[in-house]
């Protein structure tokens, strides 16, 4: 087997590390060459794909002041402005359904998936992506169900579109009927798509349409096999081999020379999280995003410190040698496919530490291998 390894690629300054002083110490967001080098070097040391998430309002205003989330670049437009720069690696960028009309989408996705080569997929998410505080935005009065099946009417039109050039298409949120301007797709009958619902909807559109299903970290066990069974069981009744929805595990990863030196990267991270911030996170994901609520509900102890670390993510921080083994156990007894890999302080430099220090460790245990030798694939 080779476990994937998507990087949750940073397009705000530190959305992955709640604190004001992280993000001063990270890099220019808004200068293109800093995504360039970024890039390169998750493609060199063998990253399968990018994996941008994308909001439309900061957490809040402690959030604003500490730069941690706000600016945050648009994660389709982030991808475009690297595909020059890099060769294989893949690029998964968050679309909201809410947002955007299918055909909107439609033209936006068939640009990507063809000016990269077949190298782009699509994060489909249903809620408003922080929306409801901003006056005035797009209403989103449907509720969470009817969200989801907006979604799913869009992914059932965005097919027609990227393998016909027509749509002819009559639901409950919309009717539709012509030709569409623009390139099909090099992936087909369309690009790879992503769920991530923990919910009975999102568990339903996930089984129809999701290749892969982005899981918390902070997910349990039990839950977490109950997601995948339940996704994979509604994949086999839609006709699709259960087999072809993969699961990715989202985790912070600081991995050093020693484990003493990791605990105390961990423990400066942690003294350097914004409490404010933290809280104001907590409120929005719970607020916006289902999949979250359940988690952060059943904690008792929020520990903030510990979340603002790693902003949702499960913990991986030691030597190599922890690390691997711990990515080991996602494979073989969470049944993970892949792992969304955050960096809360991220560089070029920080990239190529992680390639040097844990992929050798994850190759040895017949976990990984670079896709160049087997092949640049999703």
């Amino acid at each position: 087997m080779s476990i994937r390894l998507g990087y949750f690629y940073p397009n705000a300054r530190s959305v992955h590390a709640l604190s004001g002083a992280i993000a001063a110490r990270n890099g220019d967001i808004g200068d293109l060459e800093t995504h360039v080098a970024m890039a390169r070097a998750a493609e060199e040391v063998g990253f399968d794909y990018l994996f941008m998430m994308d909001a439309w309002a900061p957490f809040g205003p402690e959030s604003t002041a500490g730069e941690v989330m706000n600016p945050m670049l648009l994660a389709p437009i982030l991808a475009a402005a690297m595909f020059s720069a890099t060769r294989r690696i893949r690029f998964i960028t968050t679309i909201h359904t809410s947002w955007f009309h299918p055909l909107q989408i439609a033209r936006i996705g068939a640009a990507l998936d063809t000016l990269s080569g077949g190298r782009w997929g699509m994060n489909v998410v249903s809620g408003d992506g922080f929306a409801s505080k901003i006056e005035g935005a797009p209403p989103n009065a449907l509720d969470h169900d009817a969200r989801y099946g907006r979604a799913a009417e869009t992914v059932e039109i965005l097919t027609q579109a990227w393998s016909t050039g027509r749509v002819d298409f009559a639901g409950e949120h919309f009717t539709i009927r012509g030709e569409i301007t623009g390139p099909g797709t090099v992936q087909q009958p369309r690009p790879y798509l992503v769920g991530a619902g923990a919910s009975s909807a999102g568990i339903g559109f996930s089984g129809r349409y999701a290749d892969l299903v982005f899981i918390p970290g902070r997910t349990p066990l039990a839950d977490c096999r109950r997601r995948l069974d339940a996704i994979r069981a509604t994949a086999s009744a839609h006709g699709r081999p259960a087999g072809s929805v993969a699961m990715q595990m989202h985790a912070s990863v600081i991995v050093r020379e020693t484990a003493a030196e990791a605990e105390a990267k961990s423990q400066r991270l942690e003294e350097a999280v914004d409490l404010a911030i933290v809280a104001e996170y907590l409120n929005s994901v719970r607020g916006s995003i289902s999949t979250y609520d359940d988690i952060y509900a059943q904690m008792g102890d929020l520990e903030m410190r510990k979340i603002g670390a790693v902003s949702g993510a499960r913990r991986l921080h030691g030597d190599a040698e922890q690390v691997a083994d711990e990515i080991g156990d996602l494979a073989t007894t969470y049944g993970c496919d892949g792992i969304a890999v955050t960096l809360p302080v991220w560089s070029p430099e920080e990239i190529r530490r992680f390639g040097a220090l844990l992929l050798p460790a994850l190759a040895a245990r017949g976990l990984w291998s670079h896709p160049r030798t087997r092949g640049w694939a999703w």
